[in-house]
């Protein structure tokens, strides 16, 4: 899952937007005077990159895979690493500076030891995706062409997680909830469209996974149940529609 060359897609797909509009283009109305006249909803959609760790998982794994523990630092799972997402939402405003957005996100992640010359671990795989559900509220700031808005909220995550080895496949789910900040900024490059780029921090406890029948997964050697509770940062990019 090559999770470089689909931020680097977003990246150049967004500011292709910026150039061919020519950012906040004079024709245009911009955003603050429509906002003083109405209030808005919008529409947001985009893909981002998050950066998180999963301690419980990384070490389920560190026990799963054999020599493990003789590999050599640099060969060994990071306590950080990448996950890709998806996310669309809509969001209303209720006052000059407040608003409050629902959003659906899908995140994928893999988390598995980097090919090297000690061992071949290419029949592993570790892997998990989240559909996520939030409600977040922001405040909103103003500018000419532009909106900043610093936010919080909560939601609902479901995991599913997939274990492949040597041809056999296993699965395992969980569910529980997470903690995002969030802060944005809105680039007006159009009459009613902005450029969506934001940072945020996410904090997420989910449950113990589980097969089907109710089994918990557990780690080899510790008996540890195993979860994918984490912590991380993360960027997004995409486009905003805004009715006034």
């Amino acid at each position: 899952m090559n999770y470089k060359k689909s931020v680097l897609l977003i990246i150049f797909f967004v500011f292709s937007l910026f150039l061919g509009s020519g950012f906040a283009d004079s024709t245009h109305v911009s955003f603050q005077t429509l906002n003083k006249k109405n209030k808005y909803t919008s529409f947001s959609f985009g893909m981002g990159a998050n950066y998180s760790n999963n301690p419980s998982l990384k070490n389920y794994i560190q026990y799963e895979l054999p020599y493990y523990n003789i590999l050599t630092r640099d060969n060994q799972l990071s306590d950080f690493s990448t996950g890709l997402e998806f996310f669309g939402g809509v969001e209303k405003q209720f006052s000059k500076n407040i608003s409050a957005k629902v959003e659906y996100s899908y995140f994928l992640k893999s988390y598995n030891v980097k090919q090297n010359s000690q061992y071949d671990y290419s029949k592993y795989d570790f892997s998990y995706y989240n559909h996520q559900p939030f409600i977040i509220f922001y405040y909103v700031m103003h500018q000419e062409y532009s909106f900043i808005k610093i936010g919080a909220g909560t939601g609902y995550i479901y995991s599913q997680f997939t274990v492949k080895e040597y041809g056999s496949e296993y699965s395992y789910s969980s569910n529980g909830f997470g903690l995002k900040t969030e802060i944005i900024l809105n680039l007006q490059i159009g009459k009613s469209v902005a450029g969506y780029i934001s940072g945020n921090i996410t904090k997420t406890f989910l449950s113990n996974l589980k097969d089907k029948s109710g089994k918990e997964l557990l780690t080899n050697g510790t008996n540890e149940t195993v979860n994918l509770s984490s912590f991380g940062m993360g960027i997004r990019l995409g486009v905003e529609i805004f009715i006034f």
